[in-house]
């Protein structure tokens, strides 16, 4: 049979659609132009798997239910990216869902009592949550669900006097045996909220999160604890489990505010519509001559700060004719520091990242890359040593 002509059907019961419609939202992608965007269904036999994901949080629910019907023989389980509009706008019941294959691309059938709705499939691709869940590691513990879900609560409340400009966050981690969530505010005591546990428990690495985030999660919950899976380093994942739900919540980048005002200020100055990182999470900018310009954030310092540097010379070895050089370049050269550095001489400009504006970063740019392109022919010429480097 052609794959165009296949089609199947697989009942929907209202206790799915009534975890779909209180909870699994809170994972999905806002917009439904994205694969994240919609739920995913896989069906082997009687066993099959709702997941949600957006990217920073992810919920995984096993449920039962009848073996789906199919024109077709199967050996893989059946994957369908479910519209999620199919839910949005009736109140729950048992629905059967037809997915049919067409020449463009698949067509979902959502019938109920008295009505049908008929929608297109994301052709996606959805993110691979087998591999999220199996990545999971770190140090499991119990905890009192809802002891933690008004620590959630009592954490992400805001200060009086407190200006919030951002989604409130928290670090949570083991301390001294006990759950710790230490919410931060500017100009004010920190919020901290303890929770006892059970046993003896070894201190974990703190991990940023949004209290608000891990309280969906935790929504999902009818039990009176649950295993949260905390990592052995801030950045990796945190899980929370129960019975046949798995949830997945990236951890908050502290500083994703201060990276996305300086890529919109490189956009701005450049006149490009977006800009990516390298590798490092350094942003490059080329001069018209060719030469390259950096721009870095550093926040393992207070302040926190964003750098413009520019490589004049590698390979150079350190003299005392070389420092005079640059001591005599930095007195005409205020603006700017011209410094040598693990056998390089950089040009760069430091900026307090609170204080950073369109006029600062694109002065710094301009700066670093006159000092560029004065400067990096003479130096080259007369302080670089290849033979010396190797």
């Amino acid at each position: 049979m052609s794959e165009e002509n296949r089609v199947f059907s697989v009942g929907i019961s209202i206790e799915e659609w009534e975890s779909i419609l209180s909870w699994m939202y809170t994972s999905l992608a806002p917009t439904e132009s994205e694969a994240e965007g919609h739920f995913l269904l896989e069906i082997d036999g009687p066993r099959r798997t709702w997941v949600a994901s957006d990217g920073d949080q992810m919920t995984v629910l096993h449920v039962d239910g009848p073996s789906p019907k199919s024109n077709f023989d199967r050996t893989e389980p059946l994957v369908v990216l479910v519209n999620s509009r199919f839910f949005r706008a009736k109140t729950p019941e048992d629905v059967t869902l037809t997915v049919r294959e067409t020449e463009r691309g698949r067509e979902q059938l959502l019938r109920g009592e008295g009505f049908e709705f008929v929608l297109r499939e994301h052709p996606g691709p959805f993110p691979d949550w087998k591999a999220s869940i199996a990545s999971l590691a770190g140090k499991r513990i119990e905890v009192d669900s809802r002891l933690l879900t008004e620590a959630c609560h009592t954490a992400e409340i805001v200060p009086w006097g407190v200006k919030a400009e951002y989604p409130v966050v928290a670090w949570m981690s083991v301390v001294d045996g006990r759950l710790l969530l230490d919410a931060p505010w500017i100009g004010s005591p920190h919020t901290k909220v303890f929770i006892d546990l059970k046993g003896d428990h070894a201190d974990t690495v703190p991990v940023l999160i949004r209290p608000s985030r891990l309280k969906n999660l935790l929504r999902a919950i009818d039990s009176a604890t649950i295993t949260l899976t905390l990592p052995d380093s801030p950045l990796d994942l945190i899980g929370v489990s129960y019975d046949n739900y798995r949830a997945l919540l990236m951890p908050v980048d502290r500083w994703a505010h201060v990276k996305e005002r300086v890529e919109d200020l490189l956009c701005n100055f450049l006149r490009v519509e977006s800009i990516s990182p390298d590798s490092d999470g350094d942003y490059l900018v080329t001069t018209p001559e060719g030469h390259e310009v950096w721009v870095r954030l550093h926040t393992e310092f207070h302040p926190v700060s964003v750098q413009v540097f520019s490589v004049l010379a590698a390979e150079v070895p350190c003299s005392s004719d070389l420092l005079m050089e640059l001591n005599s370049i930095n007195a005409s050269a205020p603006h700017v520091k011209v410094i040598w550095a693990d056998g390089a001489i950089m040009a760069e400009v430091d900026i307090v990242a609170e204080e950073l504006d369109q006029s600062e970063l694109s002065n710094a740019l301009i700066v670093v890359q006159d000092t560029a392109e004065r400067y990096r022919t003479v130096l080259e010429a007369f302080f670089s040593d290849p033979e010396a480097a190797d």
